[in-house]
């Protein structure tokens, strides 16, 4: 099995990973709605009463673009948003086990330009994915501020085609995945996160080629 043969596995499995996460998650909301009707009648006594069941699993995109979508018919492209999976299991009601998927070179919501294959297809004409498998323990402070971190192994990629030479040179990376973070409630509309990522030592190694590891930053605010 060649190198590029075994981080594509790596990589399905991953994405095997949170798409079964999500199936999971959707069972368990059909699951709690077909049990609605009888725990409504279900009186629990004085010493269970406070005892809520851990939600199990969850998914999402931290490039979500929280409904902003900009279309203009005349422009020669399309505004995306780089996708930044994740999906974890809850073991506990602050720990869970939680993998993630990223392009190397995510934009966030930027206008890809057909005209420019490396607009669609990634930054200069290389590809390539992080991926993560980390324990996550959840700090919720207050109502207000929370905190988190992460912990785990991460697998880098890297396709870089050399047009000059005609080739397509891959490469590697495998090392600690660490990721840190807070978020900040301002009111019930609005609210600051920020958070720091590394993923091994892809960084250093593809410099500009990758910008998921190192600090980011969002503000967040809804109508």
């Amino acid at each position: 099995m060649t190198k590029g043969t075994r981080m594509n596995t790596i990589h399905l499995a991953l994405a095997a990973g949170l798409l079964a996460a999500g199936g999971a998650h959707a069972q368990l909301l059909d699951s709690a709605a077909a049990s609605k009707d009888l725990s409504a009648t279900r009186t629990l006594s004085p010493p269970f009463a406070k005892i809520q069941p851990v939600p199990r699993t969850y998914m999402g995109n931290a490039a979500e673009t929280d409904g902003l979508r900009h279309q203009d018919k005349s422009a020669f492209g399309v505004y995306v948003s780089d996708p930044k999976l994740f999906a974890g299991v809850n073991l506990a009601p602050n720990f869970a086990i939680e993998t993630g998927y990223a392009n190397l070179y995510t934009r966030g919501f930027h206008f890809a330009d057909y005209a420019r294959p490396d607009e669609v297809n990634g930054a200069l004409g290389t590809k390539g994915a992080n991926s993560y498998l980390a324990a996550r323990l959840n700090v919720p402070v207050d109502d207000q501020f929370s905190a988190y971190g992460k912990l785990g192994v991460a697998v880098s990629e890297r396709v870089a085609h050399d047009k000059s030479l005609r080739n397509t040179v891959s490469d590697t990376d495998v090392g600690p995945y660490v990721g840190m973070g807070a978020r900040y409630r301002v009111s019930e509309k609005a609210s600051v996160t920020a958070g720091y990522e590394q993923y091994g030592n892809s960084a250093k190694k593809w410099g500009s080629e990758t910008n998921n590891s190192g600090l980011q930053a969002r503000f967040k605010m809804g109508f």
